[in-house]
């Protein structure tokens, strides 16, 4: 039951004039702050802090007026809404806490606005507050320091150093610049916590044997210039339970000390610099911790980050302790097994060993991991399958494993054990065998990449059971779902860890990185298999994808009439494959689409003239022969007489429109004139290439040479005659060698047979269709088109492209066929010309 107030600030406190201690802090008070507070004359603690609060902050403060200000010690306004400058609020002359943190704070803070003789803790963090650091020397008894998150600049003022009482100061997240020297820390004797992070322009120059007066407990220097050489003066810091000193521009060995630097550490974090050398025996901290700096961090998580640097040699170091909570190792040259201590990380959560040098197989000890909700192991060396033990740790949510040497075929337990599963990437490993159907229950997963193995079968028909990919959602929904994935990380963990910033995919041949929350890229990657079969129409129900690539495999059929339906998609590859039919209208609707691959297939028909279409260029529909109209420089049937089309049909449209208008030019003369001439073009022809041995050697070994039989898909064309897996034909004792490459198909296939079929022959040019235009009259194009109405096309593998594997196209194919078969005598010596000109042009 939700008890909090809501609305203004109520006036029941209104007459309770001998008040002292008021907390109004975490409700939902709105407005301001009412003037009766200012008349409480003995408050002497005010706290509305994490409320609505809204106005000047002159206007709020003016409303606390005389008789408080002369008792008021404890303010916070913290984490409302806030605005304006830092002004009338001196007159507080007895405040000893501050704290305006979380607000809409500007401008700078001028001298004096600030003076308080007695206070203790001062709180201006995250703000707008520009201008300088003001002099900080007012503040003798100043405790608690926080003025990051803000937009200090210029140099850190030396009167810091003399705050002998300080233990807690935090100014990081400001555009700091110039150099700290021992001066500003001269007298900081109590010091425990400090935070001059994200300072990119601020330089530490420590003399390296200085001693430091303080013993610090947190230190956080990430994104400072701490280097080039490993920071000496840490040798001295016995307390530090959190080191941050990541981005810092160290480019040093590790130092043999800095195994042992600190007790009671249980927070490491190097990442991102060019540290290198072997890391040390490290002592982690296996107790609890009550010191000030718990207000900053959870000290009883233990977290190593020792990504993006240069480090080599085992980790056998990792054993030292067993209350691992996050392990980050990635892009080091680490190497070697992992070490079985593993077994005894059951808190673990995070696992990260991707882009290193590690071997042997993923230990069946994973199993133990039982908390384990983010692995990646992607870019090493790991062999073997996948252990079944696996299958306990059903709280992942990202699995990455690309880029390794794993084999066999996926389980079908990761449908069942991973309910929660968000990412599964197995990409480039030597998984083999079909997708399992299992997968399909995988309901919560947004990034499905299988991309790059030796995956057969089909695209499973279930696909649309993965929920998450048939709705978009928002950033809002994330931070539940992640809240909900990590129930004892706090917000604190999830900002420094940041375990959803970004995902790895391949795209056209390159690794792309997608720097966003992992829960927005929806992406299903199938790409670089054997993948046979039709892509299922239900694919079209995730209407969240933001990538689809399924190139290069075998798949054949249509693209999916309804593929408009997924207008999240951002990219789409179909390439390299066999899909045939037209590209359906409904392309036109992906309106957020800006990259689109068809090209290698044997699609047909016109290319949709949208406006969105129009900004893909001609290389994301070649290699389609059938295809035509912009941006290809092919005109479509028709465009010749009647211009551009002003509206654009799919393939199967085309294909109805061009049928009713061929019936309407068949008349009874054509029909004579068609069956003359089939009976003199093709009989002529071929019947003098059947009794002419001479002629029939002469027009094999012209067309049925390696390069032009690689070229043109001319099977049917001549099925008349008998040719099977030998290096000769031999007719009536005359011998017409060939190549025994043409015969096996340049050593690609030796399955392949010419078989004669006299009762078929009158059907051989059946299998060639010019469904492409062709300069001539177009009314003759048609009536060409209406007799030769489907054409044949040699398999080829198109995810291995070479142009020499090409298919001739189908205007060339027509025009060649008309002008043979309207000759009244057949010549040879033409034919083989006619043939090998048109094969060079194209």
């Amino acid at each position: 039951m939700d008890v909090r107030m809501s609305g203004p600030v109520p006036d029941v406190f209104k007459n309770m004039i001998s008040l002292e201690h008021l907390d109004l802090s975490y409700n939902g008070l709105e407005g301001g702050i009412p003037k009766y507070l200012g008349n409480m004359s003995s408050l002497m603690y005010l706290d509305l802090r994490k409320n609505n609060l809204i106005g000047e902050f002159s206007e709020l403060t003016t409303n606390l007026s005389w008789p408080i200000e002369k008792k008021l010690q404890y303010l916070d306004l913290s984490y409302n809404s806030i605005s304006g400058l830092i002004s009338n609020i001196s007159r507080f002359s007895f405040l000893k806490e501050l704290k305006l943190g979380g607000n809409k704070l500007n401008g700078s803070i001028q001298e004096g606005y600030l003076k308080f003789p007695h206070l203790i803790a001062l709180d201006l963090s995250s703000n707008r507050i520009t201008g300088s650091v003001p002099d900080l020397s007012v503040y003798p008894s100043l405790k608690e320091l926080l003025l990051d998150q803000n937009m200090f600049s210029g140099n850190l003022t030396e009167s810091v150093g003399v705050l002998s009482k300080l233990e807690v100061f935090l100014i990081g997240s400001n555009l700091l610049e110039g150099i700290i020297t021992e001066v500003h820390m001269l007298n900081l004797y109590r010091l425990r916590v400090l935070d001059l992070s994200n300072n990119t322009f601020l330089m530490m120059q420590l003399n390296p044997n200085w001693v430091t007066p303080f013993q610090l407990e947190y230190l956080d220097l990430r994104n400072c210039k701490l280097g080039p050489y490993f920071p000496l003066w840490l040798k001295t810091q016995r307390e530090l339970v959190y080191i941050d000193i990541s981005s810092a521009g160290i480019s040093d060995i590790i130092p043999s000390w800095f195994g042992s630097v600190s007790p009671k550490l249980v927070y490491l974090n190097t990442s991102n610099n060019q540290i290198y050398g072997v890391f040390p025996e490290f002592s982690f901290s296996k107790m609890g911790y009550s010191g000030s700096s718990r207000l900053f961090f959870r000290p009883s998580e233990t977290i190593l980050d020792l990504s993006r640097n240069k480090i080599s040699g085992l980790i056998a170091f990792l054993c030292q302790t067993t209350d691992w909570v996050l392990i980050d190792l990635s892009d080091n040259m680490l190497s070697g097994q992992i070490p079985d201590c593993f077994s005894n990380f059951e808190g673990l959560m995070h696992l990260n060993l991707a882009n290193n040098h590690f071997t042997g197989e993923i230990p069946f000890l994973f199993g133990d991991l039982t908390s384990l909700s983010l692995l990646h192991l992607r870019n090493n060396s790991f062999s073997g399958g996948l252990p079944t033990s696996m299958r306990n740790c059903t709280n992942l949510i990202v699995i990455d494993l690309g880029e390794n040497r794993l084999t066999g075929q996926i389980p079908a337990w990761m449908g069942d054990s991973f309910s929660e599963l968000m990412v599964l990437i197995l990409r480039s490993n030597q998984f083999y065998g079909s997708i399992p159907s299992n997968l399909c229950g995988l309901a919560n997963i947004q990034l499905l990449d299988l991309s790059s193995n030796k995956i057969t079968g089909a695209i499973p028909e279930c696909v649309h059971n993965y929920t998450a990919m048939t709705q978009t959602m928002n950033d809002e929904f994330i931070v539940s779902v992640v809240e909900s994935q990590f129930p004892i990380m706090d917000r604190w963990l999830l900002v420094q860890t940041k375990p959803f910033e970004s995902a790895y995919f391949m795209w056209k041949g390159k690794e792309v990185k997608y720097m966003n929350h992992i829960g927005l890229v929806k992406v299903i990657d199938f790409s670089s298999n054997n993948l046979a079969g039709e892509i299922p129409s239900d694919i079209t129900k995730l209407v969240g994808l933001v990538g689809l690539n399924i190139s290069n495999n075998n798949l054949t059929g249509f693209i999916p009439r309804d593929i408009g339906e997924m207008k999240s998609l951002n990219f789409l590859d179909f390439s390299r494959n066999h899909l045939s039919g037209g590209i359906p209208t409904s392309v036109s609707d992906l309106n957020y689409l800006g990259v689109l691959d068809l090209s290698y297939n044997n699609l047909s028909g016109r290319i949709p003239q949208s406006n969105h279409a129009l900004t893909f260029d001609a290389s994301s529909y070649i290699e389609n022969y059938g295809l035509c109209g912009k941006p290809l420089n092919k005109s479509c049937p028709g465009d010749e007489s009647h211009g551009d089309p002003s509206s654009t049909v799919d393939g199967d449209d085309a294909l109805k429109e061009g049928e009713s208008e061929d019936e309407e030019l068949i008349t009874e003369g054509f029909y004579i004139a068609m069956a003359l001439g089939f009976i003199v073009g093709f009989w002529g022809i071929f019947g003098t290439i059947l009794l002419n041995k001479a002629c029939t050697c002469v027009v094999l070994k012209s067309i049925l040479n390696p390069p032009l039989f690689r070229r043109a898909s001319l099977l049917k064309l001549f099925s008349f005659f008998q040719l099977s897996r030998t290096e000769s034909l031999n007719r009536d004792g005359h011998t017409c060698t060939l190549p025994l490459e043409v015969l096996t198909n340049g050593g690609r296939d030796s399955s392949f047979t010419f078989g004669f079929d006299s009762a078929a022959a009158p059907l051989a040019l059946n299998g060639i269709i010019p469904a492409a235009t062709s300069p001539r009259d177009a009314q003759d194009n048609k009536r060409l088109r209406f007799f030769v109405s489907s054409y044949s096309q040699m398999n080829r593998r198109r995810h291995q492209p070479n142009p020499q594997y090409d298919t001739v196209s189908e205007s060339a194919l027509l025009i060649s066929i008309s002008s043979l078969f309207s000759a009244k005598t057949p010549n040879f010596t033409r034919f083989e010309t006619l043939i090998r000109s048109i094969f060079t042009a194209i």
